[in-house]
């Protein structure tokens, strides 16, 4: 490893650090209440060398949002991979949104009160990735027409209501704040719903 890779691989390791310090200090402490101070000490850091990866606490609050997208888009798309049909590709994103929302819940709840510090310019890489994400689950469902495990139904529609399932879930459990029921349990029936349905017979 030459010179240049090692301080490549040392700067990496600094802008991960401040993300987890960054990420520590905002779920504890809120966006307001969170000091630029504080992070820098986590990251084991001086607090001028942030200033050398983000402008301001706004330009951090949004790397860190964006980092964590980003590792969960890839997910998704590593889940999808590694199903080998429809059924394991649905299970698998079902399963890995479910152990995402667990862990960010906190997450969710600090960008729903701090959305206001989302910049324009996050806000449309957030949206080119939901786009990203919406066309992997279509394809997920174009696989399972080819594989007569669906009916022709519209892919981008179907799409959509999968991924405002996941939505309502998320933030249903983060109202209530208690589940009485297992994430496994509650994967199940939502996925029996979406893809079998309602009703008894057909109307």
């Amino acid at each position: 490893m030459n010179e240049t890779s090692v301080s490549i691989n040392k700067k990496n390791e600094k802008y991960e650090s401040i993300l987890q310090a960054a990420f520590e200090t905002f779920m504890e402490k809120g966006f307001h209440n969170a000091k630029m101070e504080e992070i820098a000490q986590k990251a084991g850091i001086g607090k001028g060398t942030i200033y050398e990866y983000f402008s301001s606490k706004k330009d951090l609050f949004c790397g860190m949002v964006k980092n964590i997208m980003t590792w969960y888009c890839e997910s998704l798309e590593n889940a999808i991979r590694s199903g080998n049909d429809f059924h394991e590709k649905i299970d698998n994103m079902m399963k890995l949104h479910m152990e995402f929302a667990v862990q960010a819940r906190n997450l969710i709840k600090l960008m729903t009160h701090n959305f206001v510090y989302i910049s324009s310019e996050l806000n449309r890489w957030m949206m080119e990735t939901r786009n990203k994400m919406i066309s992997m689950v279509e394809e997920v469902f174009n696989q399972g027409i080819r594989e007569g495990k669906i009916r022709q139904v519209d892919v981008r529609l179907m799409a959509l209501l999968f991924m405002a399932s996941w939505k309502e879930i998320v933030f249903e459990d983060i109202i209530s704040g208690n589940q009485d029921k297992s994430l496994e349990d509650i994967k199940n029936e939502a996925l029996g719903i979406l893809l079998n349905g309602i009703a008894l017979r057909k109307i």
